[in-house]
């Protein structure tokens, strides 16, 4: 059975024995952060909940590690 032409991956695949470099992670990422933003919010981070004393605790005040803009990926 053959592939459609437009499913060929823009990015490198990672080998069943083996790893990739840390800038083929960095496109692979930059292309899944892409492609989740045709279906959902670019920053789905609730803005508070019951959690935030725990969470705000190890992150200096903020809920989780802060976000990257895709743009510096």
């Amino acid at each position: 059975m053959k592939s459609p032409k437009n499913s060929k991956s823009k990015v490198s695949c990672i080998p069943i024995e083996g790893s990739i470099s840390w800038e083929d992670w960095l496109k692979g990422r930059r292309y899944r952060r892409e492609l989740g933003n045709r279906v959902a919010p670019e920053i789905i981070r609730r803005k508070s909940s019951s959690s935030d004393g725990r969470l705000k605790k190890p992150f200096i005040g903020e809920r989780g590690l802060p976000f990257t803009p895709t743009e510096k990926l």
